[in-house]
């Protein structure tokens, strides 16, 4: 790209949503964001500093370890919506937790400021070399780093869009105080504390390299660039699966971020941040979004990458992708394009956007998704107001604010038309706005009108989805020009008074298979991805503030029971109004799909079945065969720990010593040459064993389990063989207990690989 002026974004205050869904969205988290008490959020900041509280802190995981983080994503989120809002509410909502958090900064006294729970002590045990680092926990905290990056992006976000002195002062001395500490830090104690998950710090210091225009910050973003992590991608391989998929996506976030930065204010560390985390970003995404994700963009299975090669479990389970990890890759997939010009990270994007992050905000009260789950049959829930306080709560407020942030681009004297979106942008001295219109043959139009304030001549170019069904056509005055799907439409020109042109996009309906080859598929018309709604009054669809309140837990319905269809079939398909498709089914009928965003409190099917009518029959076995193998359990399962996943540990409080944890074929384990102790519930009383499951063991080993004080399977695993599982009586004294605390120690040296661990209750309660 010598000597081609590469694109970037146009900034928050220059693009104006003005209607249709991204503007119901935008204002939907509006309204959210204003329910909360920003003085509930501040608690644990307060607390942290010594200061007397002005409001309890609010419930969910926000009073759970993870105390503080929803702040920073609520500061990002409101001073992005104050910005191209104009909105003073909510910039002074912005501006409160801005305040906020500097009053408690100024109060420690160090530069240090978050609501980690004794998070200050945390990092004089680590300068002291106490580095006890697991996945998801360090020093005992749960995921501190993770949380601290909350509160410095927010502050960044405040700064970049809103400009607050605040924020600015805040952000200038937790900046130095992170120069400081992490400079004391060694290199192998600093790589040994990124084993615990931490969120965006990489790219959140080569944002402020470039803010600060200093090469000390982007050093320290090149610290946070995991070794482990990045080596292997930079160097063309995929070790990904098995892996907590969202710990390992804004790390590469962060490398696209470095080599941002670099070319910004290090061009002598181009060529190697190119070759290193340049390399990394590139080979990651395209794995990840063209192997390893489905058409709403989501990647993971119970927060962690299946094996690329092997996506069954997308299919069969109630936690499908995760929210956080789709915001994730949009953010990674804008700094590729800005880095490369290349329109396909855009496409990727925008599909993500109107599919899955469209989806995952409930438009009357605001809920935010955890969990989507692609199970046929399966549902999803809702935050609940004002508490869960989850992860994809935060970045689902930041991910609704964010609706036109890549809509406009520039490169040099062109302005860029980046998606189809009702918006209006201003840049230099031309208005540009976007709003539906009609078109003939059931395409999409699309008015854009062009404002000159005096005769300017510039580019503009409109990029055309890649949904679009043969060519779009692009009508200024009378000349008709047109388009592929996935190209952009160009002109340079002396812009006057007012300009419309004219867009027909027609859309193209097809079926995409899922990407490991198996008989799976998602049904796509133009940028939609439709799906089958399924009412059912008997599921609960908002979540709770129990701890595992986002896990859409009803019963599974079976796969065999899946409309089953035919790719060739979907030729004869029929389109109907509002959007909604008739589309053929091998048994001769029909279902109707419509647009999988719009689908809300209800079950619903988006991936289906494949098979024509000569395999049908061999398809629906197959099906049943699997549903003879998971429902049976999935129905007698009253609580479940996935051992080596980070959500299902956290949920049960998992505590172990002298421990280690992996994964193999995909399948996450942990164990142990001490012990570990969880803590499983049962809220309907009817527990009567537990199900402990474990990998094949390549060395002796053994295990003790006891519930409570009570001892229920004392055993001496042999090497070799296979997987081994025990299904074991609770004792008599744990009948009718809401709560109960497991014990596993190691027998022979260490256990096996632990796989999972149940309660179970007899079928006939079920």
């Amino acid at each position: 790209m010598t000597g081609v002026a590469l694109p970037r974004f146009l900034p928050a205050d220059a693009v104006r949503l003005d209607g249709g869904p991204a503007l119901a969205a935008q204002q939907t988290v509006r309204d959210t964001l204003l329910r909360l008490d920003p003085d509930r959020l501040l608690a644990p900041f307060r607390r942290e500093a010594g200061l007397p509280a002005r409001a309890p802190g609010y419930g969910g995981w926000e009073a759970d370890g993870l105390d503080g983080h929803t702040a920073g994503h609520v500061l990002s989120a409101s001073s992005r919506l104050a910005a191209t809002t104009g909105d003073g509410a909510i910039a002074a909502l912005a501006a409160h937790l801005a305040d906020g958090i500097r009053e408690c900064q100024r109060a420690i006294g160090t530069g240090y400021v978050g609501g980690v729970p004794d998070g200050a002590a945390l990092w004089d045990e680590i300068l002291t070399g106490r580095v006890d680092a697991g996945a998801f926990h360090l020093n005992g905290r749960w995921v501190p780093l993770y949380n601290l990056h909350k509160t410095l992006a927010g502050l960044l976000d405040a700064v970049e869009h809103l400009g607050l002195d605040s924020a600015d002062a805040a952000l200038e001395q937790f900046g130095a105080w992170w120069l400081r500490t992490a400079g004391r830090i060694d290199d192998e104690r600093f790589e040994r504390m990124l084993q615990t998950e931490f969120g965006g710090m990489t790219e959140v210091f080569a944002r402020l390299a470039v803010l600060r225009r200093d090469p000390a910050h982007l050093a320290l973003a090149r610290r946070f660039a995991r070794r482990a992590l990045v080596e292997p991608l930079a160097a063309g391989r995929d070790e990904l699966d098995g892996l907590h998929a969202n710990t390992q996506i804004p790390v590469v976030v962060g490398c696209a971020a470095i080599e941002r930065a670099a070319r910004e204010i290090a061009p002598e560390l181009v060529a190697d941040i190119v070759a290193r985390e340049g390399a990394a970003a590139r080979f990651f995404f395209d794995r990840v979004a063209r192997v390893r994700s489905v058409p709403i963009g989501g990647d993971s299975v119970r927060e962690h990458f299946p094996p690329a090669s092997d996506l069954a479990t997308m299919f069969t389970a109630r936690e499908g992708p995760e929210s956080c990890n789709t915001v994730n890759m949009i953010a990674l997939a804008a700094h590729l394009h800005v880095l490369t010009g290349d329109d396909a990270y855009l496409a990727w994007a925008e599909r993500a956007r109107v599919d899955h992050v469209m989806s995952a905000q409930h438009p009357e009260h605001g809920g935010l998704v955890y969990f989507t789950s692609q199970r046929p049959g399966h549902y999803r829930v809702y935050s609940p107001e004002a508490e869960g306080f989850w992860c994809c709560m935060g970045s689902g407020f930041e991910a609704q604010s964010r609706h036109g942030a890549l809509a406009f681009g520039e490169a040099g004297d062109e302005l860029r038309i980046n998606a189809l979106i009702a918006t209006t942008a201003r840049w230099r001295g031309l208005t540009v706005t976007l709003r539906t219109a009609p078109a003939a043959d059931g395409a999409d139009g699309w008015e854009v009108e062009v404002a000159a304030d005096r005769p300017v001549r510039r580019a503009l170019s409109i990029l055309i989805p890649d949904g679009a069904d043969v060519a779009a056509r692009v009508e200024v005055a009378d000349d008709v020009t047109a388009v592929a799907a996935g190209e952009r439409w160009r002109t340079a020109r002396t812009w006057t008074g007012v300009t419309r042109l004219r867009l027909a996009v027609p859309r193209a309906l097809r079926v995409e298979r899922s990407p490991d080859g198996s008989a799976w598929g998602w049904v796509i018309d133009g940028p939609d991805v439709l799906a089958l709604r399924i009412p059912d009054d008997a599921v609960e669809y908002r979540g709770t503030a129990a701890r595992m309140g986002h896990i859409a837990r009803g019963p599974l319905r079976p796969l065999a029971g899946a409309p089953m269809i035919d790719p060739a079939d979907l030729a004869t398909a029929e389109r109907l109004e509002g959007g909604r498709v008739r589309v053929p089914t091998v048994d001769g009928g029909s279902i109707v799909l419509e647009p999988f965003a719009r689908i809300h409190d209800a079950r619903y099917t988006v991936a289906f079945p494949l098979a024509d009518a000569a395999s049908a029959e061999a398809r629906r076995a197959e099906l049943e065969r699997i549903d003879e193998a998971s429902l049976g359990m999935d129905a007698r399962t009253l609580d479940v720990v996935a051992f080596g996943e980070q959500q299902p540990e956290s949920d049960h409080g998992l505590e172990a010593t002298d421990e280690d944890q992996g994964a193999q074929a995909g399948d996450r384990w942990r164990r142990t040459r001490g012990a570990i102790r969880v803590t499983l519930r049962d809220w309907t009383g009817t527990a009567d064993r537990i199900r402990l499951t474990w990998l094949a063991p390549s060395e002796p080993a053994g295990l003790r389990v006891r519930v409570g004080d009570e001892t229920v399977l004392d055993e001496t695993v042999p090497p070799g063989g296979s997987p081994g599982s025990r299904e074991v009586r609770l004792p008599e004294g744990s009948a009718g207990a809401v709560e109960l605390a497991v014990t596993i120690e190691a027998r022979d040296g260490s256990t096996p690989r632990l796989r999972e661990l149940r309660v179970l209750c007899p079928a006939s309660d079920r």
